[in-house]
């Protein structure tokens, strides 16, 4: 593969330096929020570079699930963090870390062990970068899911309460909500699915081909990853928008948004 030099990608980091100029001259408000994310992005995608490097080498079982454990943790994260109403006592963290382990990490190791079978099945070079693609996607359905959530909640928080006087139970009262976080988590997912191949490639199956893998090989384990994807993303919501929706009502059934607290001022 060709080697691209810190200088080519330095040159390459002031094209989003006089991005945020721009937007910033048209009323974007974010623009050192897109400067930093991308300096991060940068300094994460090395620090990991490095760090995969000695990992690949050691080949021990302990470094590998250390690496997924760590990249776990960071998606649970960023899952309670992008919500605009997160629950109290760290619980959206929990949340996100039940969700995305019950779903992204089993179905990475069925289908390691199964599937694409490497020896032993824990190999570096398969189990982080799938373990990656599964968490990243998952992160961003389970986080939009769980801010619809928590946000319908609140704006429909009469209509919800009507339907309890009705004498519908919890779980009845919060269909329509939970109907609203579903679809809000996947649509892009079926976005992406509808795109693949025709209107775009995709991320894996591209790096495939640049590192000179036989094209349909590279389709090959791009369909599976894709599979897995929109699995992992939708189980991985439901679940997240199940344990989610039990802890808005008390053990007597009755809406109880004050577990809520609004992210961007502090307070419920």
């Amino acid at each position: 593969m060709i080697s691209i030099s810190y200088i080519d990608l330095a040159s390459l980091s002031f094209l989003v330096f006089m991005l945020g100029v721009l937007l910033w001259m048209n009323g974007f408000s974010e623009v050192k929020q897109l400067w930093w994310s991308t300096l991060r992005m940068i300094a994460q995608l090395l620090f990991m570079g490095v760090w995969l490097s000695w990992v690949f080498y050691s080949e021990q079982i302990v470094w590998v699930l250390l690496v997924g454990l760590i990249m776990l943790i960071a998606a649970g994260y960023e899952v309670s963090k992008r919500q605009q109403y997160r629950f109290k006592k760290s619980r959206s963290l929990l949340i996100g870390l039940m969700a995305l382990s019950m779903t992204s990490l089993t179905l990475l190791v069925g289908v390691l062990t199964l599937v694409i079978q490497p020896d032993p099945w824990y190999q570096a070079q398969y189990f982080i970068p799938l373990l990656g693609m599964l968490l990243g996607n998952s992160m961003t359905a389970i986080g939009l899911g769980l801010d619809t959530l928590t946000r319908n909640s609140k704006q429909l928080k009469e209509a919800i309460e009507a339907q309890l006087a009705l004498g519908r139970t919890a779980k009845q009262s919060l269909h329509f909500v939970k109907q609203q976080s579903l679809h809000a988590a996947m649509i892009p997912v079926i976005n992406m699915l509808v795109a693949a191949g025709i209107i775009s490639l995709p991320g894996m199956m591209t790096g495939q081909i640049l590192a000179g893998i036989d094209p349909i090989e590279a389709v090959k384990y791009q369909i599976m990853i894709m599979l897995l994807i929109a699995t992992s993303t939708g189980l991985g919501t439901l679940i997240a928008v199940e344990l989610a929706g039990r802890q808005i009502f008390d053990a007597r059934q009755r809406l109880c948004l004050d577990c809520l607290i609004n992210s961007k001022k502090g307070k419920a």
